[in-house]
C-alpha cells in the first residue's frame, strides 16, 4: 500500500480548516466548521482522538466495523466536550471520513459529507453517502442532481461531529484489489471536480503523494471556492 495526501485553503478562503493524516493502514479527513478557527480546532481534535481511538485497539476487541465506530464516537465526544467547556468554541464540529485497511480490506466510516471512494479501472464507487440536507433531498426524489450544486442549503450537514453528545456514524468495507486505489477528500474537491475527472487522475497518476497534489491543483483551477483536501491510497500490483 502506498500513501499520499495534499491540502490546500483554496482561492477564496484564508484559513484552511481542513485536516488530515495518513499511514498504510489508516486514512482520516475532516472538514472543520466554526468560527475565529474553531473548524480548525474540532477538525484536528477529531482527527487525533478517531487515530489515538484505533491505535489502541486490541485484538479481539470486536469486528472491524464495531472498532471504526467507537473511533469515530470518540472523535465526536471529545470534540463535544470541548465546545460544551469553552465559549469560544461553541457550537464548533467537523465531518469526519476515515478508512482503516487490514490486510487487503478497507473499512470505511463517516459522518458528514467528506467523501471516500473506490477506483477500478472500470470505474468509480463513491463509498459514503452526504450527510446534508440537499443529498438527503436527492436521495428521496426532492431535487434534482443537477440542481444540487446551486441549492442555497448545499452546505448545510444534518450529521456532524461535535454537535451533539452521539452521533450516528455510517461504515462499510470493501475490498482492495492489485492497483486499485481509494480517495477520501473533502467537499471542496468534490464541489467542482465530476467522477469522471476523479476517475481519470486516479488511473493517469499512479503515484499516490503526486496524485492527490494533482486533484488539489486541479480543484484550484476551478476557483478553489472552498478548503481541499485528498489522501490517496494505492494497492501494490499491476
Amino acid at each position: 500500500m502506498r500513501v499520499g495526501g495534499a491540502s490546500d485553503a483554496g482561492r477564496v478562503r484564508k484559513q484552511n480548516e481542513d485536516a488530515f493524516w495518513f499511514d498504510e493502514r489508516l486514512l482520516i479527513v475532516a472538514d472543520g466548521m466554526g468560527g475565529h478557527a474553531a473548524g480548525d480546532v474540532a477538525a484536528n481534535l477529531a482527527l487525533n482522538a478517531a487515530r489515538a481511538a484505533i491505535a489502541a485497539e486490541s485484538p479481539g476487541t470486536g469486528s472491524r466495523e464495531e472498532v471504526v465506530r467507537r473511533a469515530i464516537a470518540a472523535a465526536n465526544l471529545e470534540v463535544y466536550q470541548r465546545a460544551s467547556g469553552d465559549p469560544r468554541l461553541y457550537g464548533m464540529g467537523t465531518t469526519l471520513t476515515l478508512a482503516w485497511i487490514v490486510e487487503g480490506r478497507a473499512v470505511v466510516g463517516h459522518v458528514g459529507d467528506s467523501r471516500a471512494y473506490h477506483a477500478t479501472r472500470e470505474r468509480l464507487l463513491q463509498l459514503t453517502a452526504d450527510h446534508s440536507v440537499v443529498a438527503e433531498l436527492v436521495r428521496s426524489g426532492g431535487l434534482r442532481e443537477s440542481e444540487a450544486q446551486f441549492h442555497p442549503y448545499r452546505n448545510l450537514l444534518t450529521r456532524a461531529i461535535g454537535t451533539a453528545p452521539h452521533v450516528e456514524a455510517d461504515v462499510t468495507s470493501v475490498d482492495l484489489g492489485p492497483g486499485e486505489a481509494l480517495l477520501l477528500c473533502t467537499d471542496g474537491l468534490t464541489a467542482v471536480l465530476d467522477d469522471a475527472e476523479i476517475h481519470r487522475t486516479l488511473m493517469e497518476e499512479r503515484d499516490p503523494q503526486a496524485c492527490a497534489l494533482r486533484l488539489v491543483e486541479m480543484a484550484n483551477a476551478r476557483g478553489g471556492p472552498d478548503n481541499i483536501t485528498a489522501v490517496v491510497a494505492v494497492m501494490e500490483g499491476r
